[in-house]
């Protein structure tokens, strides 16, 4: 990913939201202006990527975890969804760590060491893009 030459804001801008319709989701929401505001800076340094064959983003760590610097984030089935069930009532931690591990390649030891900033834009990935928590939330 790094070496490719940094693109500007408006062109990181348009991929998100070129990836958004590929996914067909809703670009009008409040919800992915923020997604936006989010993820333009890794998408311009080339550390936020799409895969249109797969539909799987990958996403370069600021700060490598137990030798992955770079970390496939995709869609998870309904297996998944029901490891994640348990945790559904907790708003805190345990919940964060369960959803990212689920949606990457990640084991939640693994998750427990990101940073800050990894963990925002993972987070921003799975909320705008795959999970879609706020499906018809318009602000």
């Amino acid at each position: 990913m790094e070496g490719m030459e940094k693109k500007t804001r408006e062109e990181a801008e348009g991929l998100l939201k070129e990836w958004a319709e590929f996914l067909e989701l809703d670009t009008g929401r409040k919800l992915f202006d923020d997604i936006i505001e989010e993820l333009t800076g890794p998408v311009m340094k080339n550390r936020l990527n799409f895969n249109f064959d797969t539909e799987e983003f990958s996403y370069q760590l600021i700060k490598p975890v137990s030798g992955h610097e770079i970390v496939t984030i995709k869609e998870c089935d309904f297996n998944s969804k029901k490891s994640l069930q348990r945790y559904k009532d907790n708003e805190g931690i345990d919940q964060a760590i369960k959803t990212i591990s689920t949606y990457t390649d990640l084991s939640i030891e693994e998750v427990m060491q990101l940073k800050d900033r990894d963990i925002n834009r993972i987070n921003a990935v799975v909320m705008g893009f795959l999970a879609q928590i706020a499906p018809g939330k318009k602000s």
